[in-house]
């Protein structure tokens, strides 16, 4: 099993940017697991051990990265024809309102985002248990854009046009315990 999941051509996030379109969100990007999230038009749509967030403020969340210095991972995915940005929302909103909260065998922050990209981009999620397999299926699909950072130290490498370096970020592959370990150990703090 490879050790890292590569993320190329990161460009610098700006909330004007951010604040439009459809965005798969990786919070905490260095942690095992990161937290994943999805905004649509500056609408945040998230599952944890807490519950369903839906029609949070970007806006926010943006302010917390900044203020603690939180690495993330911003990847702009395509516009599905047919599709309005309310319909998105809709969609994100139900596939989020599923599930109660995060828990260990039932649903990860993960479980949304991936219904989601099944009902939206017809990504095939049977095998799809972590970030980094869905990623590849929505690159299947043409559905990833450009991706955007804040807070990351980048690799820089050379562009394969030879016009300077392009930036990249080594995901750290983790497995599932992985995941259900992280929700363990938010579900104790919660508890106390």
């Amino acid at each position: 099993m490879q050790s890292s999941y590569k993320i190329s051509n990161l460009l610098p996030a700006t909330d004007a940017v951010l604040m439009n379109d459809v965005y798969l969100i990786l919070l905490y990007a260095t942690r095992i697991p990161p937290h994943l999230l999805i905004s649509i038009n500056g609408k945040l749509f998230t599952l944890s051990v807490k519950g369903a967030n839906v029609d949070g403020e970007l806006s926010a969340l943006l302010t917390l990265i900044r203020k603690k210095n939180i690495e993330t991972i911003f990847i702009r995915l395509h516009m599905p024809l047919l599709f309005t940005m309310e319909q998105l929302q809709e969609e994100i909103r139900n596939c989020t309102l599923a599930y109660p909260r995060a828990d260990i065998g039932i649903a990860t922050c993960l479980t949304p985002i991936k219904d989601f990209c099944h009902s939206i981009y017809d990504t095939d999620t049977k095998n799809v248990n972590l970030i980094f397999d869905l990623l590849p299926k929505l690159q299947e699909r043409n559905a990833m854009r450009e991706c955007y950072q804040m807070n990351l130290r980048l690799t820089p490498y050379p562009s394969p046009q030879g016009e300077g370096s392009l930036n990249s970020f080594e995901l750290k592959m983790y497995e599932v315990n992985d995941v259900y370990e992280a929700i363990r150990n938010s579900s104790l703090i919660m508890a106390t």
